[in-house]
């Protein structure tokens, strides 16, 4: 008995593990902005955007090197195989009238110290850097570009599921009316007082009920794997939202539509086409640079290095580098006219996305103000529809309506709740687009 009850508390713990476990990975969204903050910070290319902003900054700060002097130390060493011969005339060593064959140096050379560097004018490597902080810029664009198409993609998906929920609560009532009809037409026809097409067509509602509950069933269950992946939450968790959409309650809402932030990548485009223009442009300009040298050479005849400071010689100098390009084969030129058709291309574009943008705003709030009117008005047309399925029911129980009159007002009543419900998921769409906008 003891091992029984053991057992038993054993079970229990783990069981109780087990639901704590699945309600910690329960995640409950109560409104669409809690849903944009959990997509903003957790979406996975989201987070390849921000490394991608990192990157280019460090590739910024790599290119300002050049405003500041590079050091190198070095050592190197030679062995001179053979020296070079000099011919000398013999009167300087008193044999007048011959040649004497002179080598100079020793045979091992060797040469070590610190070298610095210091770029004084260089206007290329000015524009790359240049260049190199317009793409930080770009890359922060396309991010907040990305930012507005999740927003958009993340709401179409919220509503989505919401239209379906709000399907799934009306295919249960349905599914009460379709089947309350299927047994009376058969109750009906054992009283013979109607025929067998009025029970199949009963029955066809009711499989039809069963049909757009089972696509309900669906749409919500997609949409909430979709959102999952949006969010970036694991496949094995779960995700609740709270809030519901009723008949009408976006009819009046009036949203505000904001900039396009995808007009400002086209533009940041833009600008780094007119400055890889100018570097180019800076391939014909001066470069100006100076270098020193500050170490010590030491000669040997024999294999073998001294630390001994006397035996290094000071070896030191300081020069300046003036570098005027004059011909390049017109490689340059060529390069700078396409640099220039670069930077054509890219305001064309920019032009071009301006435009589409307008006429699709422009398109975008006409069809958010169609799609209210149709909502309102399908919206109207249902709740009469129900409410002359409620009466037509009545009369029918009193016998004043026939069995097929019946079912054509349930059909009606049906087919107005189907265009409610796709009336609603077209305004909600336009609304995700006008609320990623803000």
């Amino acid at each position: 008995m003891k091992i029984a009850l053991n057992f038993v508390g054993i079970l229990m713990v783990i069981t109780l593990n087990a639901a704590a476990q699945n309600k910690a990975d329960t995640t409950r969204y109560n409104s669409l902005g809690e849903v944009f903050t959990a997509a903003i910070k957790h979406n996975p290319t989201q987070a390849v955007y921000r490394l991608q902003i990192k990157q280019a900054q460090y590739n910024y700060k790599a290119s300002k090197g050049f405003m500041y002097p590079s050091a190198s130390a070095s050592f190197n060493g030679t062995d001179n195989l053979h020296l070079a011969v000099t011919p000398i005339p013999g009167i300087l060593i008193g044999q007048p009238g011959t040649t004497f064959y002179a080598q100079f140096g020793k045979k091992y050379t060797y040469n070590t110290g610190v070298t610095l560097g210091q770029d004084i004018v260089d206007w290329q490597s000015i524009f790359q850097a240049e260049i190199a902080n317009s793409t930080v810029k770009l890359n922060e664009a396309q991010q907040d570009a990305y930012v507005q198409s999740l927003k958009e993609q993340v709401a179409k998906v919220y509503f989505s599921i919401l239209v379906a929920k709000s399907s799934l609560k009306l295919s249960k009532l349905d599914s009460i009316y379709a089947d309350s009809l299927q047994a009376l037409a058969r109750q009906r026809l054992k009283q013979g007082v109607t025929d067998a097409i009025a029970v199949n067509q009963a029955a066809i509602n009711y499989n039809n009920v069963l049909q757009g509950k089972a696509q309900s069933q669906q749409l919500f269950d997609q949409g909430i794997e979709n959102l999952k992946i949006l969010l970036g939450q694991a496949p094995n968790s779960e995700l609740r939202l709270s809030e519901d959409v009723e008949m009408d309650v976006f009819g009046d809402d009036a949203t505000a539509l904001g900039a396009d932030k995808l007009i400002d990548v086209y533009l940041q485009q833009v600008k780094i086409a007119d400055v890889q223009r100018k570097a180019q442009l800076a391939t014909a300009y001066p470069k100006l640079s100076a270098t020193a040298f500050f170490g010590g050479q030491e000669f040997r005849d024999k294999f073998g290095f001294s630390f001994d400071n006397n035996a290094l010689t000071g070896y030191r100098y300081i020069g300046i580098n003036l570098s005027v390009p004059l011909f390049t084969g017109l490689t340059n030129l060529n390069k700078y006219r396409s640099a220039e058709v670069q930077k054509q291309i890219a305001e064309t574009q920019y032009n071009n996305a301006v435009m589409q943008s307008a006429i699709n705003d422009r398109l975008l709030l006409k069809n958010a103000s169609n799609y209210a009117d149709a909502v309102k008005a399908s919206g109207a047309s249902f709740r009469l529809y129900s409410d002359n399925l409620r009466l037509n029911k009545q009369k029918y129980d009193e016998g004043i309506l026939t069995m097929d009159a019946y079912l054509r007002v349930f059909q009606d009543y049906l087919a107005a709740e189907n265009t409610y419900l796709n009336n609603l998921s077209l305004l909600l769409a336009t609304r995700a687009t006008l609320l990623s906008r803000q």
